[in-house]
Parts: structure tokens; sequence; C-alpha cells
């Protein structure tokens, strides 16, 4: 196998480079960015499992513009053309997109690829629309009786107060077609959400305004199915803590567990057609204990290593699932295994310590709702309680492969956590809200 990876800013495809790496022959690397020197910082392109790299414009703006069409755009087919090149140049057989927009692209143009012998392993363009986008994942959801928050489209900004008012403050504002926790913002007045809806409006279109699920226990559903709707893969996490309380989408410490959820989760992509490798994301409603759909990955995601690295290899069972093969089921799993990278975990004990100053600033003295309030930031007690367990407890631990795998790849685990760090420093406005 000759394979080409895409998005190698994205952490999932170093967990595929390293999961394919024993069955290729070659792996070639794409790199996307503002310009070139910010393209050569994708980190997975680093690795030195990768025998050659290539940059490539991004196909990412139309798409997260809402700009959705059965035929290319011009900045998609600039990119489709750039990786026919590429296919051309180094025999690829086998392309792994696994980033939202990179899925789209090629689920339209998967037949141009097919006529030169590259298998790409993502659905048709028919099956991959509902779940790339926000909207029509909520109203499927309802359809089959999956929990959701009560989410809205307004159709102009003349909407925002009428919806605000049904669902009242503070309330979460989100874009269709963004993916990984980009595009949430947390609203805590009219004036906020006719600012911020009004700003983003023009290159994004109106966002969805969603009510606002109180608590902080999330839920990962990672799943593989078949081109028969059957579960071939079922791997759920329980997050012990993430960068922030309210709105972060950066997990730090996870935890194996067995969850019957997954079977309702399974239902939700069975219900969309949908086969191959997907994220279904929840969140306990504190109010009432449910977990409620956040949204749908319709890709293997941000945190493939925790599956990888447990010892199941997802990716190599999509490309047998694309090639018609016959793959065996992995349901079962050790359950209570600790899931974790030392370092982003220390920054983020760092973050949660100035949360916790800036909290007392903005509540204690300044007398600010908090957004949140029935989940203020941890005690400086409760800090040290939570981050005791998976340093200083027995138990099964498996760290990220940036960390477990840093002298083999340092270059890698730099850049990422590096792209990590700036990660933080973006969420640092919502500090202590």
């Amino acid at each position: 196998m000759n394979l080409l990876v895409t998005n190698t800013r994205n952490a999932q495809a170093y967990a595929i480079i390293r999961a394919l790496r024993p069955h290729a022959q070659k792996v070639v690397a794409t790199m996307e960015g503002k310009n070139r020197f910010a393209a050569r910082l994708s980190h997975a392109a680093n690795s030195r499992l990768v025998d050659k790299r290539y940059y490539t414009p991004s196909p990412a703006a139309d798409w997260r513009a809402g700009r959705i069409q059965r035929e290319n755009t011009q900045n998609e087919e600039a990119y489709i053309q750039s990786v026919l090149r590429i296919c051309e140049a180094e025999k690829i057989d086998t392309i792994f997109p696994s980033f939202d927009p990179h899925v789209y692209v090629f689920s339209k143009n998967k037949e141009r690829f097919e006529k030169l012998g590259v298998l790409i392993p993502v659905p048709d363009y028919e099956v991959v629309i509902t779940p790339l986008d926000k909207w029509r994942t909520l109203q499927s959801a309802q359809e089959v009786g999956f929990p959701c928050p009560r989410t809205y489209l307004p159709k102009n900004e003349g909407d925002l107060k009428e919806i605000a008012d049904e669902l009242e403050f503070p309330l979460v504002m989100k874009f269709r077609f963004t993916s990984g926790g980009r595009g949430i913002e947390m609203v805590k007045d009219l004036a906020e959400l006719s600012v911020k809806a009004s700003l983003l409006k023009e290159d994004l279109g109106m966002p969805l305004l969603q009510e606002y699920i109180p608590g902080w226990q999330k839920q990962h559903h990672y799943l593989v199915l078949d081109k028969k709707g059957q579960l071939t893969l079922a791997f759920c996490t329980k997050r012990w803590r993430n960068l922030l309380r309210v709105t972060s989408n950066y997990p730090t410490f996870e935890e194996s567990m067995v969850y019957p959820y997954h079977l309702r989760a399974a239902e939700l992509l069975q219900k969309l057609e949908w086969w191959g490798g997907a994220t279904v994301e929840t969140k306990v409603d504190a109010r009432d204990g449910f977990p409620k759909l956040m949204e749908i990955n319709p890709r293997l995601g941000y945190r493939l290593w925790l599956i990888t690295e447990i010892g199941i290899n997802a990716p190599l069972m999509c490309l047998k699932i694309s090639r018609g093969e016959e793959v065996d089921a992995r349901t079962y799993y050790p359950a209570g295994t600790m899931l974790f990278d030392p370092i982003e975990d220390l920054l983020a004990l760092g973050f949660k310590l100035l949360d916790r100053l800036a909290y007392g600033a903005r509540v204690g003295f300044r007398r600010e709702a908090p957004v949140d309030p029935l989940h203020p930031p941890m005690t400086l007690k409760e800090l040290a309680q939570s981050y005791r367990r998976p340093y200083l407890c027995e138990g099964d631990k498996i760290f990220s492969p940036y960390f477990r795998y840093f002298f083999q790849d340092p270059l890698v685990s730099i850049l990422w956590w590096l792209q990590f760090f700036e990660s933080v420093l973006r969420e640092a406005r919502q500090l202590g809200r």
C-alpha cells in the first residue's frame, strides 16, 4: 500500500500514520497552512515514519462558510487537482482523510480517484452531508428519539431575540460546519449575542442557537460500522478533566468505560446510513442525568490515539471495510484504563489555577454572574485530589503517543505540544466565566 495521509496538523493524522505504517510500503503526507512555513509545522508530517511531504492548498474555507454543494468550488477543485498530481507522482493507491472538510471534498470526488485505482475510506457525498451539518444531525437525532439540547437556526438577526427568549441565557452559539469544539461560544446576554452573530455571519452564516447543558461530564462514543450497518467497534471514554469547565473541547485525562449507550449512538449512525469511523459526543445534563447529543464527527476523531494505543487498529478496520473485507468486531476492551498526556495535563493544571483566580475576581469581586453556577472551579484541595489519581494511584495507564514515543519522534511531540499551548492561549478569554 502506498498511503497518502492528509490534514497532518490534526492529532488523528498522527495516530493513522502510526497505525498504518506497518502495512504500507510508502507513507506520503500533505500539509496546509496560511503559507509554506506554517504548513511545514504540521506536526504529523514531520514524523520519521513519513517518507515524503507535499504542500497543498486548503479546501476548508467554502465548507466552513456553509457553501455546501455537489460540485467543487474553485478552491476545492484546486485542492483535488493538487492531490491528483501527488497520487500520480507517488503512485498512491490509498488516501486517508480525517478532517471534516477533507472528508466532505473527497466524498464528492471519490469516482475520480477510483478510476485511478485510489481507495478513499469515506462514504458517498449523500451520506456524508448529514453528519457534517450540525443542524441536519440534530434533526435526524430527534427522529430516532436521541436526546438533544433544544436548538434553533435563525434565518436572520431579527430572529435572535425571539429565540433567546425561548432558550434563556446563557446559551450556546455554534456554527453548522465547524468541528471538534471550534466555533462554539457561550453567550450571556442579548447584546453579546447580537455583536458576535453580526461579526461572524458574513463568513460563516447564521449560527445555531442552543440551550446550554450544565455539567462537566462528557462521553465520547468511538464507533466503526461496516457497510451493512453492523457495529464492528465500540469504545467509550469518560472525561475526568477538561482544559476548561464550560466550553472546552480539550480533554486532558480520560478513562475507558463500558457504557451501553453506545448502542443508541450506533442506532443514530445507522439512521444516517453511515459506515466507517465516527465519534458521537454526548454531555450528561446535570439537571436530569441524561446524556444529550453534542455533535457527530463523521470520521476517526481527534482522540483516535485512545483506541490505537489500547491495541485496536481502527484505521485498518476502516480500510478493510472500504475494500469489502471481513472485519473482526471489537466491542470489548479493558475498562478503567487511564488515558492521558502528562505534558498536556500539567499545562491544564496551570490553566485551572488561573481559572480559579479569574473566577474569584469576576464573581467574588466584580459580582458578575457565572455562566454555570452549578460548577464553579475546583478548590485547591479538589484539584490536588483530582491530579493524585493518574500520577500516584495504581491502575492501568496509557500515555499519548506524543509522550510515549517522544524519543522515537521528538520533533512531532514538540510541535504538537506547542500547538496545544497555542490552543490554551486562545481559550484564555474563557477564564473565570
